[in-house]
């Protein structure tokens, strides 16, 4: 090494199972004739690197600006390193064989650069796009991910774009997607019969600025966007009114699209981190507690929080920049998924560019040092994780996971990976399948098996951590299961529930449920008779005699005995839930808003019926009953019955480890995206240093279909 030269480490922790972020390194790195390496340890990265100090320094800082920021990627530390072995610097080498995956991810920070350049020939190019951004997975048909498998195989690539994907410095280098003003088509404007095309840069601004005016005029406006079709507007009361109405929400939080990151910081009570993660090239949408400058909160959400997201695409990003001109901070945002919906609104932003796999967008909250993705797609399927080889399919609701052998996992749509299966592997070993329904499988297996949610939900996380032979106590809190589980991976035994919570009755109707449940509580002993006789004397609106429907489920959830205790406190004020756990989501709203310093006690107690053990809703139910008649605070009973229960699954975990001499402490289920309940259960377990969480996968849902690839035989 020459004097002159500097050698350096830049290390930072990357989850996501796609690597093409590698090639964008190496890139900027042979633009500067940097020298050295790129490697990946297990979820870290490590760039050694050796140049002169001013090309050290510009390598870095064009690598600030050029890497997208991703919520699955930590922030880099540096340190000087000596003692570079020549052979690996004749060049810049990715040492690690990369996993090149089809997601959508939002505009990169080069593409933001050329679409807003007017000296670029993408200048409002309304389909930008790289080998580092874009609808990759939006509009693919089939895998691999060339351009023939995608819907730009009916758009000749023009002279000028085909040079660049041959030009091994550009970063649309063999990219399939490759396009500009001149070789695809063209955005429009359309009204009834009338239509503004965009053929060029100049006529793109005129429609996108048109559709600006719409917008401002108060009307509805269906956009086109690499993710599908979505109406945007101003919120105003009658723009609120007609989504309602149109999509049938009647009580669900609307999304703000904020039109830069100015307008979230004024409007928003964000943290740094929440700040970065908003930010990110997943573009998430974000529970956050909005500022008294954001008063429309009430009218987008009956709860404290409001859902928020950034523009993702380069269609919502030029709407974006000429409304902030207008001084027009957020929009409201929202899916059409279907013809009749799309007639929500006289006019229209679109393309004809089908979008052939829309996703759900992330939904993330941040607590403490950790950040639970609740659910979502974008920017995180199709995904690789590597895991424990088994040479298994496993199968839950839309979603599969196939080993593709050596232990990596292709994690995907159901429909994507069963109609190709013929093109990954030849065969599979088992074949594990959500409650064991029907699918057909292609290719030759030599068994299939069921399983539950939870076994999944919980294999998911030891196996992203590569923990799969170690015992395990697992909780599993999920409002979508009607499974809520304490279980045991021991060190002799496979997975197995030690306690759930008693079978509970639920009808269509709430009011059913809660009578029902009061019902079992008076019969339950004369302390419970005198007290639902007090209460229904004191409430008589509160607890109706009404006849039971013979349709009902009994189920072993948590998220009913909430359902009912929103109910019973009021906080829940409607006869029918829009959606299952919506009086949780009550309950849980107004457990987070008390400002006290301690709650109440709620009896949490075990019973034990037939060799198990069950957590005895009725003392639970009959607790809140007791406050209620004492007439104690509302907000306080809502935040002692979610506090109590996190401390129960924490004494009783805890028990259950100490006595099986069992460490890790394993947590799924989208229940964790409850800041009270998920917040004390992570300060409590993460202080051991031995809480596992999913990192790379929602923690429900595609988690559990990964997980069942490692359900071992009862």
């Amino acid at each position: 090494m020459e004097m002159t030269e500097v050698g350096l480490k830049i290390s930072f922790e990357y989850l996501s199972g796609n690597d093409i972020l590698f090639g964008m390194i190496k890139q900027i790195a042979d633009r500067y004739g940097i020298r050295g390496y790129l490697e990946r340890k297990d979820d870290t990265v490590n760039i050694i690197v050796s140049a002169p100090l001013e090309k050290l320094q510009e390598f870095s800082k064009e690598l600030g600006s050029s890497l997208p920021y991703s919520i699955f990627m930590s922030d880099a530390s540096t340190e000087v390193v000596e003692g570079f072995t020549v052979e690996y610097f004749q060049g810049f080498k990715i040492n690690t064989d990369r996993n090149i995956l089809p997601q959508n991810l939002s505009t990169c920070p080069n593409c933001l650069k050329e679409l807003f350049d007017e000296n670029s020939r993408r200048f409002y190019f309304p389909f930008i796009s790289c080998s580092y951004c874009g609808g990759h997975y939006s509009y693919l048909y089939q895998y691999p991910f060339k351009r023939e498998n995608t819907v730009f195989k009916f758009f000749h690539i023009c002279e000028d774009c085909r040079r660049e994907t041959e030009d091994k410095n550009s970063f649309r280098f063999d990219y399939p997607l490759t396009g500009c003003h001149n070789c695809t088509t063209p955005i429009y404007l359309k009204k009834g019969e009338n239509e503004r095309y965009g053929f060029d840069s100049e006529k793109t601004a005129g429609a996108v600025n048109t559709a600006v005016g719409v917008l401002k005029k108060g009307n509805l406006l269906k956009t086109y966007t690499f993710n599908g079709t979505v109406v945007l507007s101003l919120p105003t009361d009658e723009n609120i009114q007609k989504i309602r109405q149109h999509f049938s929400i009647k009580r669900r939080p609307l999304t703000l699209l904020f039109t830069g990151i100015d307008p979230v910081k004024s409007h928003l009570v964000l943290s740094e981190e929440e700040i970065k993660a908003i930010a990110s090239q997943e573009k998430p949408v974000l529970y956050a507690r909005p500022s008294e400058k954001l008063e429309i909160h009430s009218k987008l959400s009956p709860f404290s929080y409001v859902l928020a997201v950034l523009p993702y695409d380069p269609v919502l990003l030029m709407l974006s920049a000429y409304l902030r001109e207008e001084g027009i901070q957020y929009l409201l945002i929202h899916p059409v998924e279907d013809e009749f919906h799309m007639q929500v609104a006289e006019f229209e932003l679109g393309a004809d560019l089908p979008v052939l796999n829309r996703q759900k967008p992330a939904k993330i909250i941040l607590l403490d040092k950790y950040r639970i993705i609740e659910e979502g797609e974008m920017g995180i399927l199709p995904n690789i994780i590597r895991s424990k080889p088994t040479g298994n399919l496993s199968i839950a609701g839309d979603y599969a996971v196939l080993d593709l052998g050596e232990g990596e996992y292709l994690i995907d749509r159901k429909e994507k990976i069963l109609y190709q299966i013929e093109d990954f592997v030849d065969s599979v070993n088992t074949v594990y399948i959500l409650e064991d329904r029907w699918e057909d499988i292609k290719v030759p297996y030599s068994s299939k098996k069921g399983f539950l949610d939870y076994q999944g939900a919980l294999y998911s996380v030891v196996a992203e951590h590569r923990k799969l032979d170690q015992p395990f106590v697992g909780i599993y809190l999920s409002t979508t299961s009607d499974n809520t589980v304490i279980a045991v991976k021991s060190h002799t035994k496979p997975l197995y529930p030690v306690i759930k919570v008693a079978p509970i009755r639920v009808y269509p109707d709430i009011k059913q449920t809660v009578s029902w449940v009061v019902r079992q509580i008076s019969e339950s002993s004369e302390a419970g008779e005198k007290l639902v006789k007090n209460i229904k004397s004191k409430f008589p609106h509160l607890i109706e005699d009404v006849e039971f429907s013979d349709t009902y489920r009994t189920v072993n959830g948590i998220i009913p005995v909430f359902n009912v205790v929103s109910y019973l406190l009021e906080l829940f004020l409607h006869d029918v839930e829009e959606y299952p756990d919506e009086p949780y989501q009550y309950l849980r709203d107004r457990a987070l808003t008390f400002q006290g310093k301690k709650g109440v006690r709620i009896d949490y107690l075990l019973e034990e019926s037939g060799m198990q053990f069950f957590l005895n809703w009725r003392k639970i139910v009959q607790s809140v009953l007791s406050y209620r008649l004492a007439e104690a605070d509302v907000d306080m009973i809502a935040y002692s019955v979610i506090e109590g229960f996190a401390d129960w699954v924490i004494s009783e975990t805890s028990l259950i480890s100490s006595k099986l001499k069992i460490q890790n402490t394993v947590t799924a289920g989208n229940m964790l995206a409850d800041p009270v309940l998920g917040g004390k259960l992570i300060n409590a377990f993460s202080k051991s240093g031995k809480l596992l969480i999913n990192r790379k996968l929602p923690v429900d849902r595609q988690n559990i279909a990964f997980g069942g690839i490692f359900i071992q035989e009862e």
